[in-house]
């Protein structure tokens, strides 16, 4: 489970006021005064949030901090690439774009303060939307006590702030960190081969069918060309946004940022909100756009036509089952399944991602 659980608070709050008098210097009076991790903390990395106060020109002030921490005792992903989030954010901050990041804070590899790399945030306020219950399903919840124009402000948004994503002259960056050349070319192959491999390393634990079937549709009706390559923030869905007014107040998880085709990044914002309605036998939500609607808003956004959309949206639901069944391992070593769990070959995304292809 994420470290936050295993650590003594009062040493923590030790050794990140420890940090804060490096950084600010001592006559800032640092003092960390509460730390704690968010309900949503996953096992991607490790997440703290912090309340610190220290002194300017005279006056306490108090602060709100996140702390994204190097994984420790589990890595979610094939390969613990901690760093990429903490570039992705900033190269999108460098490169002038209206896409609201968290203002970053300094980067941090000396083992003496946590025993792992870790980078500050400031924290933002807002609304995030649930995945468990799902934002469609939970009655309490504030997506779906909004009104329709409200769910419409939220989906366009949102879309809006994609197409700015993938609209970065990402040539004018040092975006090097991304390319992962062990696996292809930049792109579609680069991502088939990754999750391909990140499969392979997941089957060591037991073969997981219906992600072989999903894997030989997308080998048999790969495209025979792809798009120009943009920017792709990776996790692409409104759960990972901010929201204050309906309205993205900060794009947050960055950890499968890479350079593919504008089509990467639309598939799976199309497919995870397909996946909690059509996935769920449940309506599309009022106000959100249908995805014929949302696949035509996107191309007059980006000025250029979307291809193979039904694609991307299989490969979507592809690499979350291959994540899905990394992250059941997980809970099944942590106790949180029990040993039987069938919840790495039986799910919503093996599930709905099959009646895709079917």
């Amino acid at each position: 489970m994420p470290d936050l659980a295993n650590r003594d608070p009062e040493f923590l709050k030790s050794s990140l006021t420890s940090w804060f008098v490096k950084e600010l210097g001592g006559d800032a009076n640092p003092e960390v005064l509460e730390v704690h991790a968010p309900g949503s903390n996953g096992f991607s990395n490790e997440t703290i949030l912090a309340t610190v106060a220290w002194d300017e020109d005279g006056v306490r002030l108090e602060h709100k901090k996140v702390f994204r921490v190097h994984p420790t005792s589990h890595t979610l992903f094939l390969e613990a690439n901690f760093a990429t989030q903490y570039q992705a954010m900033a190269a999108v901050r460098d490169s002038g774009a209206s896409v609201p990041v968290p203002v970053l804070g300094p980067f941090e590899t000396d083992p003496q303060y946590l025993g792992v790399p870790f980078f500050t945030m400031d924290h933002v306020d807002g609304l995030v939307p649930a995945d468990n219950l799902p934002y469609t399903l939970d009655p309490e919840g504030w997506v779906l006590k909004g009104t329709d124009e409200d769910r419409a402000r939220l989906w366009w948004s949102g879309l809006e702030t994609l197409a700015t994503i993938a609209s970065i002259d990402h040539t004018a960056l040092d975006l090097a960190f991304l390319d992962r050349p062990a696996y292809g070319a930049a792109g579609l192959e680069q991502h088939l081969n990754y999750y391909r491999a990140y499969l392979d390393a997941t089957s060591e634990k037991g073969r997981v069918d219906a992600a072989e079937t999903i894997w030989e549709w997308l080998v048999a009706n790969r495209p025979a060309s792809t798009s120009d390559l943009v920017l792709s923030w990776g996790d692409a869905r409104i759960g990972n946004i901010i929201w204050q007014d309906f309205r993205p107040a900060a794009v947050l998880d960055w950890e499968m940022a890479s350079l593919a085709p504008a089509e990467l990044d639309l598939g799976w914002w199309l497919y995870f909100n397909r996946q909690f309605t059509e996935g769920l036998g449940l309506p599309l939500l009022g106000g959100f756009g249908s995805r014929e609607e949302t696949i035509e808003r996107y191309e007059t956004l980006l000025g250029k036509t979307m291809r193979d959309v039904a694609y991307y949206e299989v490969f979507a639901g592809f690499r979350f089952a291959v994540i899905m069944a990394r992250l059941s391992d997980l809970l099944v070593d942590s106790g949180v399944l029990p040993a039987d769990s069938d919840m790495r070959t039986n799910n919503i995304a093996t599930q709905f991602t099959l009646s895709l292809i079917g």
